[in-house]
């Protein structure tokens, strides 16, 4: 009696599982498809002019290949008052996800305005994707009614604008930075050039510290130096003595250049007059003009000479002749 009780209990718990089962399965059934996500929500604002992806996530199975053909042609665009917009001037790319079956993404391209150029959706402009209510998944639900997802385009002139603000403000904070590093810099080679010639006994004499203490305060200024030039990209000054091995001291004279003796070569001896002296010539024409002077002065005389003897004759041509 006790085990027909049982049986009698096992059976009808059975029965009542089934009766429920099929119960939610027709209910399932009978259920609405629904969207659970879309990204961008709608209603969005500041979606690029270009290539604008639109993420739908369903609570079934949207892409199975038994509804896939016709789930891709249930999407359409329309204007803010819902006036259609032609193919011609958009395309709807309906793509399903690669690894969920509830996942279809729209991308919203318009036609090419020419060849390689994108087209561009209007700035400022709200849009609608109407996804119809025919849009099915694999257990046949349908979304019953149309599902309407907004969103209004970037306002270009304002984005142009913020972006020349951007890269003015980027520039100027590039110089600036520049500035601050090349200040750094200088100012940590200086610092450097200071504490090469740092003495340890003027500064032991005046802050009233030992030698010791005093090398020891250079060097660690000297640690924390080299650190700044690190970071500044400066160079630390080489030492006087290191100078000398390398040569960069210069030497007393030079940067002066050396005159180089020039050598002439003769093929003989040549009497001194034919080297052109100046002072060879002048001799000669003063010895010339002395000539001359002398020869001038004999020739006066000689004339003189001759004038005087011929006074004293009379000539006695045609005397004692007369007519």
């Amino acid at each position: 009696m006790k085990r027909t009780i049982l049986r009698v209990m096992l059976l009808a718990t059975v029965m009542a599982a089934l009766v429920l089962s099929t119960a939610s399965v027709v209910f399932a059934a009978a259920g609405a498809l629904r969207i659970t996500n879309v990204v961008p929500a709608s209603g969005s604002t500041n979606i690029p002019v270009q290539n604008v992806g639109i993420k739908l996530y369903f609570d079934g199975n949207v892409t199975d290949p038994s509804v896939w053909g016709a789930n891709q042609k249930q999407f359409q665009l329309t204007d803010s008052a819902g006036k259609p917009i032609p193919g011609e001037d958009i395309n709807l790319q309906v793509i399903h996800g690669s690894k969920e079956n509830n996942y279809i993404l729209v991308v919203v391209q318009p036609k090419d305005v020419s060849a390689g150029v994108p087209g561009s959706l209007q700035q400022k402009t709200e849009y609608k994707l109407v996804v119809s209510g025919d849009l099915a998944d694999a257990s046949g639900r349908t979304l019953g009614e149309p599902q309407t997802i907004s969103f209004t385009t970037l306002d270009m002139s304002a984005q142009s604008k913020i972006s020349v603000f951007l890269m003015i403000g980027m520039l100027v904070a590039v110089i600036a930075l520049m500035f601050i590093t090349q200040t750094r810099k200088v100012k940590a080679e200086a610092e450097a050039a200071a504490l090469l010639k740092a003495n340890p006994y003027h500064i032991a004499k005046d802050r009233g510290i030992s030698v010791k203490e005093a090398e020891e305060l250079i060097e660690k200024a000297k640690e924390k130096n080299r650190i700044k030039l690190e970071k500044t990209g400066g160079k630390a000054p080489v030492p006087e003595a290191e100078k000398q091995k390398q040569g960069v001291v210069p030497q007393l004279g030079a940067g002066k250049k050396k005159k180089t003796k020039k050598t002439w070569k003769v093929k003989g001896p040549r009497p001194v007059s034919a080297g052109g002296s100046a002072y060879l010539a002048k001799r000669k024409a003063e010895a010339e003009a002395k000539a001359k002077a002398e020869a001038a002065k004999k020739a006066a005389r000689a004339r003189q000479q001759g004038g005087g003897g011929g006074g004293g004759k009379k000539s006695t041509k045609g005397k004692g002749k007369k007519k």
